[in-house]
């Protein structure tokens, strides 16, 4: 499938929040679903095979309200972006950057270069007859229920590198959409329960243990990652050629030195 994305455009950044009315409404489907399944739980007594089907339902919904909650909140805190190839129908409350709920179909599309370039992505009914509708720079497109939230944004199961489950971002995310625990699902997660994947269209140029991290990401490893060295972002970004402020950047080298000092002074003592 060819990219029809237009990066260089500018992207418009819309007000926090604005999904909040989308979220609800999810959230409340959930909530009359969660109580239709436990209404009816006490009905599939020696019945095994319809009461795990009931409990699978009312597991579901209550792991869908609290995903929701927290996609509630998230929209609340966090900045986020409409793209400019998002057709106009398309309301900004059912948008994520550049991934969207088209209402009329039911479905969830998103410009992601990540899905874009799925080798499968073409070849689905779905994405055969969205395509033909002679909709203008069609993106991926997926039945609305393979799409869950996770992290606070929409997320698609897929596989990871070693073939398991693992939850990615169904919109591009950018450093001000990122948060500490979606930057260690990424990195260093604690479990592969708590595995995230995204794409990121911000510039990842800090090389970290044979990878590479956006500033966002590298604020956010330098709270959980154990191995890596935790300079200040000024001192990083001088060192790498970038942009930097000077005098906070000679503040910096001062702090370090003086950390450095502190440390050599309590390794003699200990010796």
């Amino acid at each position: 499938m060819s990219n029809t994305m237009l990066l260089g455009q500018k992207k418009q950044k819309t007000r926090k929040g604005v999904q909040i009315p989308f979220l609800e409404k999810l959230l409340d489907e959930n909530k009359t679903n969660l109580e239709q399944a436990d209404s009816q739980f006490d009905s599939t007594e020696g019945n095994q095979k319809d009461r795990l089907q009931v409990l699978e339902k009312i597991n579901k919904a209550k792991l869908n309200i609290e995903e929701l909650t927290k996609a509630i909140e998230y929209s609340r805190t966090h900045d986020y972006f409409r793209h400019p190839n998002i057709p106009q129908s398309i309301p900004d409350e059912h948008v994520w950057n550049d991934a969207w709920y088209d209402e009329s179909r039911k479905a969830w599309v998103t410009l992601n270069q990540y899905f874009m370039n799925s080798t499968n992505a073409s070849d689905r009914e779905i994405q055969q007859k969205y395509i033909s509708d002679n909709v203008t720079n069609p993106g991926v497109i997926i039945e609305e229920d393979r799409i869950e939230f996770r992290m606070g944004v929409p997320s698609f199961l897929t596989k990871d590198s070693e073939n398991r489950p693992i939850w990615y971002a169904w919109p591009t995310l950018y450093d001000v959409m990122l948060t500490k625990e979606m930057a260690q699902g990424k990195i260093f997660p604690d479990s592969q329960e708590k595995s995230y994947l995204y794409r990121t269209d911000s510039d990842a140029y800090i090389s970290i243990l044979g990878g590479y991290l956006t500033e966002a990401e590298y604020e956010f490893a330098k709270e959980f990652h154990p191995f890596m060295v935790k300079e200040p972002l000024e001192v990083v970004r001088a060192t790498s050629g970038r942009l930097y402020d000077e005098k906070v950047y000679k503040k910096q080298i001062k702090q370090m030195e003086k950390q450095n000092k502190e440390w050599e002074k309590q390794q003699k003592k200990n010796k």
